[in-house]
């Protein structure tokens, strides 16, 4: 497990996709970024569900999900699959519905 986190963080850090909060340890940076690539995943997984209009950010196992779906339903979904995924203990929901 050690391994895998430092290949992970060593594939953000090369990427330039993610910066280091200066709220978090390192050890809870990897944490909150494995929650993050879970929910994305399940969020892709899911049917009709338009996962590539919503954002993913975790901090301190807390998580907000922000962005567009066509209706409540979508949002809820989105709210619940967060909600039950390892790891998270709040979910902050600032999706919008644009039908």
């Amino acid at each position: 497990m050690k391994k895998i986190s430092i290949f992970l963080v060593s594939i953000f850090f090369i990427s330039g996709c993610v910066t280091i909060s200066p709220y978090e340890k390192p050890n809870k940076f990897v944490e909150g970024s494995i929650i993050t690539n879970s929910i994305k995943a399940r969020l892709i997984n899911t049917n009709g569900l338009d996962s590539f209009q919503i954002s993913v950010s975790t901090l301190n196992n807390e998580v907000l999900i922000s962005g567009f779906v066509a209706n409540q339903e979508q949002k809820d979904l989105a709210q619940k699959i967060t909600m039950n995924t390892k790891g998270v203990k709040k979910v902050i929901n600032h999706i919008e519905i644009i039908p």
